[in-house]
């Protein structure tokens, strides 16, 4: 059973490893200088806790989950002046443990995800209004 847990923001507790998708919620945080709410969902399944910033970094990493076989790739570091070493620009995809892409951890992950986006949609500034870009552009 996953635990799910929605908390505030507090500077430097929770990482955003998905800020290159989508940081909106920080930015009307700080140019508020606190007076908006920012909640930040805690999901802990399969003995790993997901950060979520908004409902579409959930939708993301639902549809991550959804696909039975996964694309490999690596953005072309070489190729292109994309900066800093392979870690630096790994997507947040590529940061996850191994152990999570096992068959029978895949159900477990959606259904807690499923419920999460369905919870936290409920909590004001949940919602961003980044478009969500597609997971086969970024193969």
């Amino acid at each position: 059973m996953a635990k799910i847990t929605v908390k505030d923001y507090r500077t430097g507790h929770y990482p955003n490893y998905m800020s290159y998708i989508d940081d909106e919620q920080l930015q009307r945080y700080q140019s508020s200088k606190g007076l908006l709410p920012y909640k930040v969902c805690l999901v802990d399944v399969c003995g790993f806790r997901f950060t979520f910033h908004s409902v579409m970094q959930i939708e993301l990493c639902h549809d991550y989950f959804a696909q039975k076989i996964r694309m490999s790739g690596r953005l072309p570091v070489y190729r292109e002046n994309l900066g800093g070493d392979h870690y630096e620009t790994q997507r947040w995809f590529e940061k996850l443990p191994a152990r999570l892409s096992h068959h029978s951890k895949r159900p477990k992950i959606l259904a807690a995800l499923e419920r999460v986006i369905h919870d936290f949609k409920a909590h004001p500034g949940a919602i961003t209004g980044t478009k969500k870009p597609s997971l086969m552009g970024w193969f």
